[in-house]
């Protein structure tokens, strides 16, 4: 038994060494959470899945989706999972509720650049996700709220998801009823849109 155990511990120094226990955050609204699907089902623990076929078995994801979050967030969300296992990389997906409530995109752009300063202050490579606002709110504040996404990732140098719901939104058999919210085969596309970005910033 105790050569068992000693065995086991070996394995794991030894597989932290060569970086298994890497880890990348998401921080995120429901979007993120997977509101309306099985916890393995949202689109970090898909994109984990993903990340394993393709070589990167020792990355783990970690789902920091709160439901109804909106840039504001940001910040306090992060302050508290550095705290407690800084993360080896951050993506960083909020404003869909911002752009859902209308709020004014100079306020969702200085709440970003707070989160996005921290994890800059802990030398964590950060990866922003674009969205986009509803079309009810006329042309200009969606054209105003899709750009602070691009202004703050050529600002900070940071790798974009150029829209992370790309090829999902507005298309019926990817989503669930409410029309907002991805299914399983929705955060599947998700979790591909993520990956196509975050590969570049692995290898």
């Amino acid at each position: 038994m105790l050569r068992l155990i000693l065995a086991n511990a070996m394995l794991f120094f030894s597989l932290t060494a060569f970086g298994a226990t890497k880890t990348i955050l998401v921080v995120g609204d429901s979007l993120t959470e997977g509101y309306g699907v099985a916890q393995e089902e949202s689109f970090p623990s898909q994109l984990e899945s993903l990340l394993k076929k393709n070589g990167f078995a020792h990355y783990t994801v970690k789902n920091a989706g709160i439901s109804g979050a909106t840039a504001a967030s940001g910040l306090n969300t992060l302050k508290f999972h550095i705290k407690h296992q800084k993360p080896d990389i951050i993506i960083l997906a909020l404003g869909s509720n911002d752009g859902l409530r209308g709020i004014d995109p100079e306020v969702t752009k200085a709440n970003l650049k707070k989160a996005i300063l921290k994890a800059k202050e802990h030398k964590i490579p950060l990866i922003l996700s674009g969205l986009k606002a509803p079309p009810n709110y006329g042309r200009q504040y969606p054209e105003k709220f899709e750009q602070v996404f691009t202004d703050l990732a050529q600002q900070f140098k940071l790798p974009l998801i150029p829209f992370l719901l790309e090829g999902v939104a507005g298309v019926p058999e990817l989503n669930l009823p409410d029309g907002i919210h991805p299914n399983v085969k929705g955060y599947a596309k998700v979790s591909e849109n993520v990956f196509k970005i975050l590969k570049g910033l692995l290898k």
